[in-house]
């Protein structure tokens, strides 16, 4: 083996990972990020963690309908005005991204009241 070849080799793949890290944390060059509407997700690892917690939203959200839907099952006149009222729906009870808690509409409908999870 020649030993030129590998410092070369060497240069060439930490010239790639330096690439790929600009990439990853400084999003790509002259690509508009798609942000949120409250302003997340500027670089590509912003966006997969905003993503994530859309996710976790949603679900959060289904969690509690279901839960609300299976105290009415027991208790046609049960109404309540909070999340918190719902058995068993503490553990999902709010935003994971601004931590406020889900709202409860006059036709009983779950929401989230953080900014951009108003279609959830």
């Amino acid at each position: 083996m020649k030993r030129g070849q590998t410092l070369v080799a060497s240069l060439i793949v930490i010239v790639i990972i330096l690439i790929a890290a600009a990439v990853i944390y400084g999003g790509f060059a002259g690509a508009k990020p798609t942000p949120k509407a409250d302003g997340r997700g500027k670089t590509v690892l912003g966006n997969a963690r905003a993503s994530a917690q859309d996710e976790v939203c949603r679900s959060n959200i289904a969690q509690v309908r279901a839960l609300l839907e299976t105290a009415k099952a027991g208790d046609d006149e049960f109404k309540p005005k909070t999340v918190a009222e719902i058995p068993g729906a503490a553990a999902v009870s709010t935003c994971p991204v601004g931590h406020e808690p889900y709202t409860i509409d006059e036709e009983g409908k779950v929401h989230c009241p953080h900014l951009g999870h108003e279609k959830f």
